[in-house]
């Protein structure tokens, strides 16, 4: 298990969330939902965060997995949907010091939450999973994560 430094996670959040800022204005997003696995089984409460590449407009996506590992991606507190395109996907599922589950308002910061997937999942620079959103509602993302990942290539 890995530990959370809580200066890199608040680093990566501004990152992202600046990611697009551009003064309001909004862009066309659409539906996109799906579902992540480990092991071949449906895992909950995983943070499934979409980072865009080159040439996309707007701050990515993000969501969190239900009971039966599937989620509904959003762009905005308010808004569901995605701007298609093409994003690196990253995966984090938090949990307390003892590997008990986050009790709500928790901050990982003050917590020092730890990410219970293997880091290669939730590294920007170590991350093999990839997406393509496209233009038209697409069928539904799968995501197959393994608590042993072998290297990728990037």
């Amino acid at each position: 298990m890995q530990k959370i430094n809580p200066l890199l996670c608040t680093a990566l959040i501004l990152a992202l969330a600046s990611i697009g800022c551009d003064g309001g204005t909004t862009y066309e997003v659409v539906a996109a939902t799906g579902i992540v696995l480990l092991d071949n089984k449906p895992i909950e409460g995983v943070s499934v965060t979409l980072v865009p590449q080159r040439g996309i407009k707007g701050r990515g996506g993000y969501a969190t997995s239900a009971s039966d590992g599937t989620f509904t991606l959003q762009s905005e507190p308010e808004v569901e949907g995605v701007v298609p395109g093409n994003y690196m996907v990253l995966f984090r599922k938090y949990a307390m010091p003892d590997g008990s589950s986050v009790p709500p308002g928790t901050s990982a910061a003050d917590a020092n939450l730890i990410n219970q997937l293997p880091e290669i999942y939730s590294h920007p620079e170590k991350s093999p999973i990839y997406a393509t959103i496209p233009p038209t509602e697409p069928g539904g993302l799968s995501f197959e994560l393994s608590s042993r990942p072998k290297p990728g290539r990037r």
